[in-house]
């Protein structure tokens, strides 16, 4: 092997294993999130005990009733505490509101070496959220999973977050040829659904959370294939559709067969299901946009 490739593959594991090992990296979730996160788990919890929880941070009581009273939502009357907002999505549903409304600045900083514009990739994460759970309403998967895969669909980049400024260092730009996997690893040294698996374990986000953003590049089997079907294919729509991209440099759109035979979709049943879920991502960022700041 030619000893430029040697140092370079040195490289590239000594920045995959500080990457791993440095945890300073990754920002913890605020404390009262954390704390909101673990009482919404427990089936003791009423809705008065999360109003009282949230009592002392009402920016994020402030953005989480914006974003439930924004059109993406479609509400028949305006949704005025946290209380109503239980009862109206349910605990899932405000667990969405959550983790949406406080992972949000870790999504708008400046992403221009993978391509994304200014706030592109909480654009981006926005329209893959709300195709992922428009996409699973769609299949009947039910009411639970369509709150999880909106989650899922919104965090399955957040590794970026960890690889952004060793990517900005090197000098080099993705530009959407190729896998942006690969070019993670040809770059770095890891890739950012391994980076991604690393965040979401320290915010102890559901398992079913973790293993879509640590296989939506994969093609995963058993139980995982759905979830991961749905989130790829909402991702694969969203760099359709180029939003929160700079032109030119949004990744190649590939919708795979097998996502669509994981989800019992035919040809002639996604054409038509696609139409919903693109304006249903359409929706989502028109309505959203602005509610990460």
């Amino acid at each position: 092997m030619h000893p430029s490739t040697l140092g370079q593959l040195a490289q590239q594991e000594k920045t995959r294993r500080e990457v791993l090992h440095k945890s300073d990296l990754i920002p913890p979730l605020p404390d009262l999130v954390a704390v909101v996160l673990t009482a919404l788990n427990k089936q003791e919890t009423e809705p008065q005990d999360l109003e009282q929880l949230m009592r002392n941070d009402q920016v994020l009581v402030a953005k989480m009733l914006a974003m439930v009273n924004s059109p993406f939502y479609g509400m028949s009357r305006t949704i005025r505490t946290v209380r109503e907002s239980v009862m109206v999505l349910g605990f899932r549903g405000v667990r969405s509101l959550v983790l949406a409304t406080s992972t949000a600045k870790f999504l708008q900083r400046d992403y221009s070496c993978y391509g994304h514009d200014g706030k592109g990739l909480w654009l981006h994460a926005v329209s893959v959220a709300a195709g992922a759970k428009a996409l699973a309403r769609e299949c009947k998967l039910g009411a639970d999973a369509a709150e999880q895969l909106f989650v899922a669909g919104l965090l399955h980049d957040i590794g970026k977050m960890l690889l952004v400024t060793y990517l900005a260092d090197s000098g080099k730009r993705y530009d959407g040829k190729q896998s942006v996997t690969e070019f993670e690893r040809q770059v770095i040294g890891i890739d950012h659904t391994e980076a991604g698996a690393l965040v979401t374990a320290k915010w102890s986000l559901a398992p079913e959370i973790q293993e879509v953003i640590k296989s939506h590049h994969e093609r995963p089997a058993g139980p995982a294939a759905r979830s991961v079907a749905v989130v790829r294919l909402a991702d694969a729509l969203a760099h359709e559709t180029g939003v929160g991209y700079l032109p030119g440099r949004a990744p190649v759109a590939s919708i795979l067969p097998e996502d669509l035979a994981a989800l019992s979709l035919t040809n002639e049943t996604w054409s038509a299901v696609r139409d919903v879920v693109v304006a249903k991502m359409d929706e989502a960022v028109a309505a959203l946009a602005g509610l990460g700041s």
